[in-house]
């Protein structure tokens, strides 16, 4: 899952919004030197992801995109699921609008940038600089994360990386079913994640390395 997808999967409490936020950032077992409440946000996060890549309609949302994004499929889903996250917040969420969610989140997140990895603090600055929770709901503003995660991607494999196609092999695939697909992948999601929010000690541990 994207960025957005954790914050709102993250509920009220802004030590396990944190712990959402930086959690790709931190790995194996450093997260014990956080507060609790922060660590359960960290295992929060690596819950939700390993929900997310074991979902069937996650799996198949990889599969539908692959003929065009191939092993960066998965990475195509994530992008996608927050651009229709974004883009049908109150009708998905049932809270407030978007722009209200981010300026809440970014506001939490400001008063705890201390206390962030440096990688965080980094995409926290750009993400509140270039409106990035917003402009995932825009085709317009998904695509200019694509071209920046291909340029980065291009540097880092060697290859030129095909998510500039993402909205392309969305409507190849068929873009109404994905969308709809969704929907009902974030109910699921989102049963999951209140019961962990609110039992922290059965959410499993993912190692990663």
């Amino acid at each position: 899952m994207n960025y957005l997808a954790h914050l709102v999967l993250s509920g009220n409490d802004s030590d396990v919004l944190l712990g959402n936020f930086i959690g790709d950032a931190i790995k194996g077992r450093d997260y014990v030197g956080y507060p609790p409440r922060v660590a359960h946000g960290i295992r929060l996060h690596r819950q939700i992801d390993s929900f997310a890549d074991h979902h069937p309609i996650a799996l198949k949302a990889r599969a539908q995109l692959r003929p065009m994004l191939g092993r960066f499929s998965a990475v195509g889903v994530d992008l996608l699921y927050d651009y229709f996250l974004s883009s049908n917040f109150q009708s998905i969420t049932g809270q407030e609008s978007i722009e209200l969610f981010a300026r809440r989140a970014e506001a939490s997140l400001q008063t705890r940038v201390a206390e962030m990895p440096t990688r965080s603090q980094r995409f926290f600055e750009a993400m509140v600089e270039h409106d990035w929770l917003v402009g995932y709901g825009s085709e317009m503003g998904m695509m200019e994360v694509c071209r920046a995660m291909d340029h980065r991607l291009t540097k880092r494999f060697g290859v030129e990386t095909p998510l500039k196609h993402l909205f392309e092999a969305a409507r190849l695939a068929g873009y109404a079913d994905m969308k709809a697909d969704f929907a009902s992948f974030w109910k699921d999601i989102g049963s999951h994640c209140h019961d962990q929010r609110l039992s922290p000690d059965t959410l499993e541990f993912v190692v990663q390395n």
